[in-house]
């Protein structure tokens, strides 16, 4: 035995470590479904098989550190098939991590072995040492693989090229998180922990310095070719690669973590629409808006407006607020939402269809402050953080030079989606951030809504009597992720009914619901005080998307909702509820389903206000296709298409590709008037 395995005291220590970190993350997997491991190992099933698996691994990745480095010529030998293996068990973890990596496509699975591959021999080549680069190799995809798992557990969908441009915001929330451990998540640690530690093994050298510097140099210029090769569409169709951006995560499944990230990289670009021109942004305007008398849309012009007589306006894009019986009927010991239901019934209300899920909140807030939609931008870009460096014309900037005071609201850091410089870029006065709220109430450990509304109160009571009129869009942070931890401030009121379980998720679920009906109490309490505000006003709220597949996978399970059945049951997972109220009586209406980038236009047509060629040529559009977002869009009869399968409504769609494209990327070339000026 002393010839296989090392016993110097040093070793065992670190075959212990090992072990014991192995254990823990394990046990800290069974506690977060059992209160114990005595529970753990008397309840029956795959819980304790899966635990009793995973403790036998754990000893044995402290058995496998004790083996010594082979050595000879059978060394030497098995290093370098180590060297072309390695690469194929990370693959493997990587995708087990979230996904099932027996359904990764088998060409993509030789695209991604080899980008591994080849980040490993850069690796090698520049160290010398092949333990040293295939150790390294294997904690880099390790890390990885971790992160992409809490994404994915946070949001719902894996980490995509333009993240990058969204650390500092996920870096502000990531504290209010509970990171937890399912057993893909265990065995995929311990699956790495045996690679990472017989890449630590091999023997294999290279001593000379002349090949060293070669070999790393060549083996990155191949990385960097093959990522190049695999942007092109030739490439991609020749590898049969999966490009659906709708479904990330199949996408993902399909062509391997690896190539699908860097088979994305080029989508951080938008591409120009065909037919795209200066003039043709302008014919389309024309042709489509020249039809306004026959439709009878937006009669009021800038000349119309006495802002004595214009309301103010209030729009609160609630976090995460939704309902989710969208999904289903489930039964609760309360109702979450009694009163925004109530309202909506009375008032203007609908389903609102939004591009995002369980994240990317500021993508909701371009689209309705925009009338753009996320349908023509890359899948999972955050449009604040890569495509605004300059004014952009928006609602803000618009109702700004009719004579409205525009007040942007977010009760929590100013640097999120960097909101600090974008609510400039488009028209906002005034950013009041969470250093503006003094000793506010609070729910866990954000700003309650019932405070967040109150800031709106305080500005209304301040300008009460003045001449002119606000414009106020406040976004909300109290419903923010993080529903499975525990706060000594909030009691979960809401209870599922029906479970014959309970368990970390459906707890989770029971807190979401809480806090929506946290947010529907505060709703009810600033409607009534608006009831008596002297001057108009009109009261728009709705939520930026659904929470994460974290929360809604249970409410599936629960109703039997499966959103692989069709493109109306997966976009089911994409609506959220807006109510449209006033104090005045105005008759304003909006669709019973609409995607969200119509509902400004909507509102300034129902306020009497003018409206700009652009969100006229909205409301004209909003006839034949009443809903257009990332996922699809729905037609006046109702029937939901892919985007990619536009069929006889592939002009409507390029069209609208073209005005958004003057609007938000050709801005040098921006034709301004379309966006920033009514209709006389």
């Amino acid at each position: 035995m002393n010839g296989i395995f090392k016993t110097r005291t040093g070793a065992r220590i670190r075959a212990l470590i090992v072990t014991v970190i192995l254990a823990v993350v394990t046990v800290m997997c069974v506690n977060q479904n059992a209160s114990g491991l005595a529970e753990a190992f008397s309840r029956a099933g795959e819980d304790r098989t899966n635990l009793i698996i995973a403790l036998l691994l754990a000893a044995a990745a402290g058995i496998f550190c004790l083996l010594k480095k082979p050595g000879g010529k059978a060394g030497i030998a098995v290093g370098i098939i180590w060297l072309a293996a390695e690469p194929l068990f990370l693959v493997w973890l990587l995708q087990n991590f979230t996904l099932d990596p027996m359904r990764i496509y088998p060409s993509m699975l030789g695209v991604n072995w080899l980008f591994i591959l080849l980040f490993e021999l850069a690796l090698v080549f520049a160290s010398g040492s092949a333990a040293i680069g295939c150790t390294i190799c294997g904690a880099v995809v390790l890390v990885i693989g971790i992160t992409n798992y809490f994404v994915v557990s946070f949001r719902g969908t894996p980490i995509v090229p333009w993240d990058i441009y969204s650390l500092r915001t996920a870096a502000s929330v990531a504290g209010n998180y509970s990171y937890t451990f399912n057993w893909k998540f265990v065995f995929s640690v311990i699956g790495f922990s045996f690679v990472i530690l017989a890449a630590m093994k091999d023997p294999l050298r290279i001593r000379k310095a002349p090949v060293r510097v070669t070999g790393a140099v060549l083996a990155a210029a191949a990385l960097a070719a093959a990522g190049w090769f695999l942007q092109k569409e030739e490439i991609q169709d020749k590898l049969g690669m999966d490009t659906i951006l709708f479904t990330p995560n199949v996408r993902y499944r399909n062509n391997g973590f690896l190539a699908a990230y860097i088979g994305d990289i080029h989508l951080i670009t938008v591409k120009e629409p065909p037919e795209y021109s200066v003039e043709k942004t302008k014919d389309i305007v024309d042709r489509v808006t020249g039809k306004r008398e026959e439709k009878q849309i937006g009669e009021s012009t800038r000349a119309d407006v006495d802002m004595k007589d214009a309301p103010n306006i209030i729009v609160i894009m609630n976090e995460a607020f939704s309902d989710l019986s969208v999904l289903g009927d489930f039964s609760t010991n309360i109702d979450y939402m009694p009163n925004m239901r109530s309202m909506m019934e009375e008032y203007a209300g609908g389903k609102l269809m939004v591009s995002v899920k369980g994240g990317n909140t500021a993508n909701t807030e371009y689209e309705f402050l925009s009338g753009d939609s996320m349908a023509f931008l890359p899948e999972g870009s955050v449009v604040y953080q890569q495509f605004i460096h300059d004014n952009v014309p928006a609602i803000p900037s618009y109702l700004a030079g009719l004579g409205y005071d525009t007040i942007a609201i977010h009760p929590y850091n100013a640097s999120g989606w960097e909101r600090d410089k974008v609510y400039n870029l488009l028209g906002f006065r005034e950013f009041l951030s969470l250093k503006d709220f003094v000793s506010p109430g609070r729910i866990r450990d954000y700003v309650s809504d019932e405070a967040a509304f109150g800031k709106i109160r305080e500005i209304l009571q301040e300008n009460e009597g003045d001449d002119g009129r606000d414009f106020i869009f406040e976004v909300t942070m109290q419903n923010h992720g993080g529903y499975s931890r525990s706060y000594a401030d909030f009691s979960p009121s809401v209870k599922l009914e029906g479970l014959t379980y309970s368990n970390t998720q459906t707890k989770a679920v029971e807190s979401y619901l809480s806090l929506i009906r946290e947010s529907d109490i505060a709703l009810k309490d600033l409607t009534d005080w608006l009831q008596g505000y002297e001057e108009p006003v009109i009261l728009v709220m709705f939520g930026d998307h659904q929470p994460s597949e974290y929360i809604t996978n249970v409410i599936e399970r629960m109703t039997g909702h499966n959103s692989e059945t069709s493109l109306e049951a997966a976009q089911q997972l994409y609506i959220v509820p807006c109510l449209v109220w006033n104090n005045y009586g105005a008759d304003i209406e909006i669709n019973d389903l609409l995607s969200v980038n119509y509902l400004a236009a909507d509102i300034l047509s129902g306020a009497g206000l003018p409206l700009t060629q652009y969100q006229r040529y909205l409301m004209v559009q909003q006839q034949e296709l009443p809903a257009v977002s990332a996922g699809a869009f729905v037609d006046k009869s109702g029937q939901y298409h892919s985007l990619d399968q536009p069929g006889a409504y592939s002009q409507i769609l390029n069209d609208y590709n073209i005005l958004e494209y003057n609007h938000l990327i050709d801005i040098n070339n921006r034709v301004t008037g379309i966006f920033s000026e009514s209709l006389e």
